[in-house]
């Protein structure tokens, strides 16, 4: 592992605040316009140089602090599972994602007031977030989904989860049918969506109804969406398991701050990497 976690939890915040050093730099790697085309891979580069540097007493902070959370939002256990291998490991794409807003834990005083799913609320995140989304060549519609997405972060911020929810769902689809269409891969007939290369097969008159189709056809365009937490159709993760449901209204049990926040980093890493595509 990267480090055996021998440790006692019960002394862990005490020790932590005496021995975890605040004042270490951070090693970000500036943004640049002449850059923005790498701008999800700096993220990635950013957070697994962070990962090998961590020190041992914050990576026993960091497991505990997302096994608590794991109470509420079990998927929190995949994402502490990805950040507790041997150093040379592949880690997950989302994993890293959260390591990468986890910094913010060095800009704050006192432990006792550093709140993981709160650094969604921060400046650092959200401007992350619109930086990598004002690199997006997605048309007439990126202005819009913009929109959408500031109010998804004011329900975040305010606490009305049952409505954020549903949004970081639907924008997850909604960004992967625009650079779809973007790329060529999907054409918009009215209300309808043709795939264009006749990917999936079996669809009267090539009309693509679901998430799934849509997954099918961007790991065409490229595999890396299989990477991609947010697009796998499968039950690897409740996540991912009660999406369905959830968007139909037969499931009301994960309408909470845990649910969003593993959202908001899935659509993060989702806009960093489509940020790389190239048209």
């Amino acid at each position: 592992m990267i480090h055996k976690n021998t440790f006692d939890n019960s002394t862990l915040e005490h020790r932590f605040n005496d021995e975890f050093d605040f004042d270490r730099t951070v090693n970000r790697i500036p943004q640049n316009k002449g850059s923005q085309q790498q701008f999800g891979k700096n993220i990635l580069k950013e957070a697994q140089y962070y990962l090998e540097d961590i020190t041992e007493d914050e990576h026993r902070y960091l497991q505990k602090t997302l096994h608590q959370l794991a109470e509420k939002e079990p998927y929190f256990n995949v994402l502490a599972d990805e950040l507790n291998q041997e150093l040379d490991a592949k880690v997950a794409n989302d994993a890293l994602h959260l390591l990468y807003v986890w910094q913010d834990i060095h800009d704050v005083e006192d432990l006792n007031n550093f709140n993981l799913l709160n650094v969604v609320n921060g400046q650092r995140f959200q401007t992350t977030f619109f930086q990598a989304l004002d690199v997006l060549k997605i048309g007439e519609n990126k202005a819009l989904r913009k929109n959408v997405i500031e109010e998804a972060f004011k329900l975040y911020e305010l606490g009305f989860y049952a409505g954020c929810v549903p949004i970081l769902y639907a924008q997850l689809e909604g960004l992967l049918t625009d650079i779809l269409i973007q790329q060529g891969y999907l054409k918009q007939q009215d209300t309808k969506f043709v795939d264009v290369y006749k990917i999936v097969p079996g669809l009267k008159g090539h009309e693509i109804k679901s998430l799934w189709h849509k997954v099918k056809i961007a790991r065409e365009l490229n595999p890396y969406f299989s990477e991609l937490a947010a697009y796998k159709m499968d039950n690897s993760s409740t996540v991912t398991a009660t999406r369905h449901n959830i968007l139909h209204g037969t499931e009301l049990n994960h309408f909470h701050q845990g649910r969003c926040f593993v959202l908001w980093v899935w659509l993060l890493s989702a806009v960093s990497f489509m940020s790389t595509i190239r048209c």
